[in-house]
C-alpha cells in the first residue's frame, strides 16, 4: 500500500530496531527538462526530508534490499545540478548539516518502478548490527579523527595524483605533437614556429652562457632614466653631425663634377 502526499510517495523509516518512534521521507520519480548521464530519468529518485542522521549508505541499503541494485546516491542541502566530486585525503569533504535531499540512481529501469510500489505502512531501519549509523559523542570522535588524515595514506594520494598528472600531461603534449601538420575538418594545417616538420633547436652550454652574459651586461647599461635620456641626447647630436658631414661632402661632390671649359 503506497500514499501520496503533493505528488510524493511517503516512505517511514527509524534508525534502528529499537526506536519508538518514525520518520517519513517523501519521494518521486525524477523527471529532467535536459537528461543528464549521471542522472537518467528512468532509473532515477528524488528524496527529500532526508534527516541528518541519514548517509548514502543506510540509502544505498535501504532502496537496494528492497527495489533492486543502487549505481550512485548523490546527497545534497538542495535540489540542483550534480557535482561529480572525488573524496580526498587531502581536502575531505565536509558533511551536509541539518536536512537535506538526495538522487538514487538504480542500475535497472525495474527497480525504479518497484520503489514507487513500496509499502508506505511499513516502517524500515537505516541501521542494524552489521551497519550501524553513529550518532552523538560518537559521530563527533569520528568526524575529529577523520580532520587528520593518516600520512602515509595522505602521501600515497599526492603521489597517485602526480603520476596521474604527469601521464596527462604527457598525452596532451603526443596528441598536440601527432596533431600537428595534420589537416582540420576544414583542411587546415596547423604549422608551428619552425614549419610542419620543426627542426630540434641544439644549443651548447657555452653560448647559453654567453647569451647570459650579454644580457646581464645590457640590463646594467643605462639603468637610470636620466641615464637613458642623456644617451638618447648623444645619439641625436651624433646623428645630426654625421648629417651634416655628409651635406658637406655632398656639395663638394658636385662642385666638381661641374664642367669648366676654360
Amino acid at each position: 500500500m503506497a500514499s501520496e502526499v503533493g505528488g510524493f510517495r511517503t516512505l517511514r523509516v527509524k534508525l534502528k530496531e529499537n526506536c519508538s518512534s518514525f520518520h517519513v521521507l517523501y519521494y518521486k520519480k525524477h523527471a529532467l527538462r535536459e537528461e543528464e548521464p549521471m542522472r537518467p530519468s528512468d532509473r532515477t529518485l528524488f528524496i527529500v526530508n532526508i534527516p541528518p542522521y541519514c548517509n548514502k549508505s543506510a540509502l544505498k541499503r535501504l532502496f537496494g534490499t528492497s527495489c533492486g541494485a543502487v549505481q550512485s546516491v548523490f546527497l545534497m542541502k538542495q535540489p540542483g545540478k550534480v557535482k561529480k566530486t572525488k573524496a580526498s585525503l587531502v581536502s575531505p569533504n565536509t558533511e551536509i548539516k541539518g536536512f537535506k535531499v538526495a538522487y538514487v540512481v538504480f542500475k535497472k529501469p525495474s527497480s525504479l518502478k518497484a520503489a514507487m510500489e513500496l509499502d508506505s505502512t511499513e516502517v524500515k531501519c537505516l541501521s542494524d548490527e552489521e551497519n550501524i549509523i553513529l550518532t552523538g559523542m560518537e559521530k563527533w570522535c569520528q568526524e575529529y579523527g577523520l580532520q587528520y588524515p593518516n600520512p602515509s595514506r595522505l602521501q600515497e594520494e599526492v603521489d597517485r595524483y602526480m603520476a596521474t598528472f604527469d601521464e596527462e600531461q604527457e598525452e596532451a603534449k603526443k596528441a598536440e605533437d601527432e596533431a600537428r601538420g595534420q589537416p582540420d575538418e576544414e583542411g587546415w594545417i596547423t604549422v608551428g614556429k619552425g614549419g610542419r616538420k620543426p627542426a630540434s633547436s641544439q644549443i651548447d652550454a657555452t653560448d647559453l652562457k654567453e647569451k647570459k652574459k650579454k644580457k646581464k651586461k645590457q640590463t646594467q647599461v643605462d639603468f637610470y632614466q636620466f641615464q637613458q635620456r642623456e644617451s638618447r641626447r648623444e645619439h641625436i647630436a651624433q646623428l645630426r653631425k654625421k648629417f651634416e658631414e655628409d651635406k658637406k661632402r655632398i656639395a663638394e661632390m658636385k662642385a666638381a663634377r661641374k664642367f669648366k671649359p676654360y
